[in-house]
Protein backbone atom coordinates (compact mmCIF):
# COMPACT_ATOMS: atom_id res chain seq x y z
CA UNK A 1 0.00 0.00 0.00
CA UNK A 2 2.79 2.44 0.81
CA UNK A 3 4.46 1.76 -2.53
CA UNK A 4 1.20 2.26 -4.42
CA UNK A 5 0.47 5.52 -2.61
CA UNK A 6 3.99 6.78 -3.26
CA UNK A 7 3.62 6.04 -6.95
CA UNK A 8 0.40 8.04 -7.08
CA UNK A 9 1.98 11.01 -5.31
CA UNK A 10 5.03 10.92 -7.57
CA UNK A 11 2.80 10.83 -10.61
CA UNK A 12 0.89 13.87 -9.41
CA UNK A 13 4.10 15.70 -8.64
CA UNK A 14 5.42 14.99 -12.13
CA UNK A 15 2.53 16.92 -13.63
CA UNK A 16 3.19 20.04 -11.58
CA UNK A 17 4.77 23.04 -13.24
CA UNK A 18 8.00 24.48 -11.86
CA UNK A 19 8.89 28.13 -12.36
CA UNK A 20 12.29 27.17 -13.75
CA UNK A 21 11.21 25.21 -16.83
CA UNK A 22 7.74 26.63 -17.56
CA UNK A 23 6.33 28.56 -20.45
CA UNK A 24 4.02 31.40 -19.49
CA UNK A 25 1.12 33.18 -21.19
CA UNK A 26 -0.57 36.29 -19.85
CA UNK A 27 -1.70 38.50 -18.48
CA UNK A 28 -5.27 37.63 -19.43
CA UNK A 29 -8.71 37.89 -17.89
CA UNK A 30 -11.26 35.23 -17.00
CA UNK A 31 -14.81 35.87 -18.18
CA UNK A 32 -17.46 34.02 -16.17
CA UNK A 33 -20.82 33.24 -17.77
CA UNK A 34 -23.71 31.27 -16.33
CA UNK A 35 -25.04 28.02 -17.78
CA UNK A 36 -28.39 26.20 -17.55
CA UNK A 37 -30.49 29.32 -17.11
CA UNK A 38 -28.05 31.20 -14.87
CA UNK A 39 -27.79 34.95 -15.56
CA UNK A 40 -24.27 35.28 -14.14
CA UNK A 41 -22.00 37.42 -16.32
CA UNK A 42 -18.79 38.89 -14.94
CA UNK A 43 -15.11 38.28 -14.29
CA UNK A 44 -12.89 36.40 -11.88
CA UNK A 45 -10.86 38.54 -9.52
CA UNK A 46 -8.50 37.82 -6.64
CA UNK A 47 -9.98 38.93 -3.30
CA UNK A 48 -8.32 39.23 0.11
CA UNK A 49 -8.77 36.12 2.27
CA UNK A 50 -5.90 36.46 4.77
CA UNK A 51 -2.21 37.30 4.87
CA UNK A 52 -0.93 36.65 1.31
CA UNK A 53 -4.04 34.52 0.68
CA UNK A 54 -6.55 35.33 -2.03
CA UNK A 55 -9.91 33.93 -2.95
CA UNK A 56 -11.04 33.45 -6.56
CA UNK A 57 -14.00 35.80 -6.48
CA UNK A 58 -16.79 36.64 -8.89
CA UNK A 59 -17.31 40.27 -9.92
CA UNK A 60 -20.50 40.97 -11.87
CA UNK A 61 -20.59 43.22 -14.90
CA UNK A 62 -17.88 44.79 -17.03
CA UNK A 63 -14.17 44.21 -16.50
CA UNK A 64 -12.64 46.85 -14.17
CA UNK A 65 -9.91 48.72 -16.00
CA UNK A 66 -6.30 48.61 -14.85
CA UNK A 67 -6.78 46.30 -11.84
CA UNK A 68 -4.11 43.61 -11.42
CA UNK A 69 -6.58 41.68 -9.26
CA UNK A 70 -8.25 40.50 -12.49
CA UNK A 71 -5.06 39.58 -14.38
CA UNK A 72 -3.92 35.96 -14.50
CA UNK A 73 -1.15 33.86 -16.04
CA UNK A 74 -0.92 30.30 -17.32
CA UNK A 75 2.27 28.32 -16.75
CA UNK A 76 2.95 25.03 -18.52
CA UNK A 77 5.91 22.80 -19.37
CA UNK A 78 4.61 21.30 -22.62
CA UNK A 79 4.93 17.76 -21.23
CA UNK A 80 1.22 17.24 -20.54
CA UNK A 81 -1.43 17.73 -23.24
CA UNK A 82 -5.10 16.67 -23.30
CA UNK A 83 -7.30 16.98 -26.40
CA UNK A 84 -4.60 19.16 -27.96
CA UNK A 85 -4.55 21.60 -25.01
CA UNK A 86 -1.64 22.26 -22.69
CA UNK A 87 -2.03 21.36 -19.00
CA UNK A 88 -0.39 23.52 -16.37
CA UNK A 89 -1.12 25.93 -13.52
CA UNK A 90 -3.08 29.14 -13.11
CA UNK A 91 -1.07 31.92 -11.45
CA UNK A 92 -1.90 35.24 -9.92
CA UNK A 93 0.90 37.68 -9.11
CA UNK A 94 0.55 39.23 -5.66
CA UNK A 95 1.88 42.81 -5.77
CA UNK A 96 3.96 44.20 -2.91
CA UNK A 97 6.69 46.76 -2.17
CA UNK A 98 10.14 45.28 -1.53
CA UNK A 99 12.72 46.41 1.03
CA UNK A 100 14.10 49.01 -1.37
CA UNK A 101 10.72 50.58 -1.96
CA UNK A 102 10.34 49.07 -5.42
CA UNK A 103 7.21 47.45 -6.78
CA UNK A 104 7.49 43.66 -6.92
CA UNK A 105 5.24 40.61 -7.10
CA UNK A 106 5.02 37.11 -5.66
CA UNK A 107 3.57 34.39 -7.94
CA UNK A 108 0.78 32.37 -6.35
CA UNK A 109 -0.67 29.15 -7.74
CA UNK A 110 -4.32 28.16 -7.73
CA UNK A 111 -5.13 25.30 -5.35
CA UNK A 112 -8.28 23.79 -3.85
CA UNK A 113 -9.55 24.10 -0.27
CA UNK A 114 -12.14 21.55 0.89
CA UNK A 115 -14.66 21.27 3.68
CA UNK A 116 -15.04 17.81 5.23
CA UNK A 117 -18.83 17.85 4.83
CA UNK A 118 -19.17 19.13 1.25
CA UNK A 119 -18.33 18.14 -2.32
CA UNK A 120 -17.65 21.81 -3.14
CA UNK A 121 -14.08 23.11 -2.99
CA UNK A 122 -12.92 26.73 -3.05
CA UNK A 123 -10.12 27.52 -5.51
CA UNK A 124 -7.71 29.88 -3.72
CA UNK A 125 -4.25 31.38 -4.19
CA UNK A 126 -1.41 31.27 -1.67
CA UNK A 127 -2.83 28.71 0.75
CA UNK A 128 -2.55 25.23 -0.79
CA UNK A 129 0.69 23.24 -1.09
CA UNK A 130 -0.83 21.26 -3.97
CA UNK A 131 -1.69 23.16 -7.14
CA UNK A 132 -4.69 22.41 -9.32
CA UNK A 133 -3.87 21.17 -12.81
CA UNK A 134 -5.77 23.25 -15.36
CA UNK A 135 -5.75 24.26 -19.03
CA UNK A 136 -7.68 26.07 -21.74
CA UNK A 137 -9.41 24.15 -24.53
CA UNK A 138 -9.81 25.12 -28.19
CA UNK A 139 -12.67 27.45 -27.21
CA UNK A 140 -10.49 29.10 -24.52
CA UNK A 141 -12.60 27.58 -21.73
CA UNK A 142 -10.85 26.76 -18.46
CA UNK A 143 -10.83 23.11 -17.41
CA UNK A 144 -9.49 21.06 -14.53
CA UNK A 145 -7.42 17.98 -15.34
CA UNK A 146 -6.46 14.67 -13.80
CA UNK A 147 -5.40 11.26 -15.11
CA UNK A 148 -6.99 8.91 -12.55
CA UNK A 149 -10.69 8.17 -12.10
CA UNK A 150 -11.52 6.38 -8.85
CA UNK A 151 -14.81 5.18 -10.36
CA UNK A 152 -12.66 2.63 -12.20
CA UNK A 153 -10.73 1.36 -9.12
CA UNK A 154 -10.77 -2.33 -8.19
CA UNK A 155 -9.83 -3.91 -4.83
CA UNK A 156 -6.15 -4.86 -4.67
CA UNK A 157 -5.38 -3.62 -8.20
CA UNK A 158 -3.26 -0.50 -8.49
CA UNK A 159 -4.75 2.05 -10.89
CA UNK A 160 -3.03 3.01 -14.12
CA UNK A 161 -3.13 6.44 -15.77
CA UNK A 162 -5.96 6.89 -18.26
CA UNK A 163 -3.86 7.82 -21.29
CA UNK A 164 -3.55 11.59 -21.57
CA UNK A 165 -5.99 12.14 -18.72
CA UNK A 166 -9.33 13.90 -18.80
CA UNK A 167 -10.44 17.53 -18.91
CA UNK A 168 -13.24 18.36 -16.46
CA UNK A 169 -15.53 21.42 -16.43
CA UNK A 170 -17.04 21.32 -12.94
CA UNK A 171 -16.97 25.09 -12.32
CA UNK A 172 -19.60 26.92 -10.30
CA UNK A 173 -20.07 30.29 -8.66
CA UNK A 174 -21.25 29.94 -5.06
CA UNK A 175 -21.34 31.82 -1.79
CA UNK A 176 -18.47 30.25 0.15
CA UNK A 177 -16.97 30.67 3.61
CA UNK A 178 -13.22 30.15 3.95
CA UNK A 179 -10.51 31.63 6.19
CA UNK A 180 -13.10 33.82 7.93
CA UNK A 181 -14.40 35.47 4.73
CA UNK A 182 -17.75 34.98 2.99
CA UNK A 183 -17.58 35.66 -0.74
CA UNK A 184 -19.46 34.90 -3.92
CA UNK A 185 -16.63 33.11 -5.65
CA UNK A 186 -15.57 30.45 -8.12
CA UNK A 187 -16.04 26.89 -6.87
CA UNK A 188 -15.17 23.39 -8.01
CA UNK A 189 -17.67 20.61 -7.35
CA UNK A 190 -16.20 17.12 -7.30
CA UNK A 191 -19.63 15.59 -8.04
CA UNK A 192 -23.02 16.82 -9.21
CA UNK A 193 -25.17 18.29 -7.83
CA UNK A 194 -23.10 20.52 -5.54
CA UNK A 195 -23.90 20.31 -1.83
CA UNK A 196 -23.96 24.12 -1.52
CA UNK A 197 -27.46 25.34 -2.58
CA UNK A 198 -26.13 28.76 -3.71
CA UNK A 199 -24.01 27.26 -6.50
CA UNK A 200 -24.72 28.09 -10.15
CA UNK A 201 -22.88 26.30 -13.03
CA UNK A 202 -20.60 28.50 -15.13
CA UNK A 203 -18.11 28.57 -17.96
CA UNK A 204 -14.82 30.39 -17.42
CA UNK A 205 -13.26 31.75 -20.61
CA UNK A 206 -9.77 33.14 -21.15
CA UNK A 207 -9.82 36.64 -22.65
CA UNK A 208 -6.77 38.56 -23.87
CA UNK A 209 -7.40 42.29 -23.98
CA UNK A 210 -5.21 44.17 -26.45
CA UNK A 211 -3.52 47.31 -25.16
Amino acid sequence: MKLQLSALLLGAAASAVSAQDANQTGPFYLHITGKEGSSLDGYAGSCHAGAAIEGFCYSAGALPEGSVSFQYYFNYTGFTVVDGAQVGELWWKLPYTDGNGNSAFEPQTLGLQFLPNSNVAAPMFGISDISMNVGFDKDSKLFGWFYYDDATFKPGTAPTPSGEGTAYYQWYVCWQYFTGYYYQSVAWSTTSPPHNPTCEPVDITQVFVSS
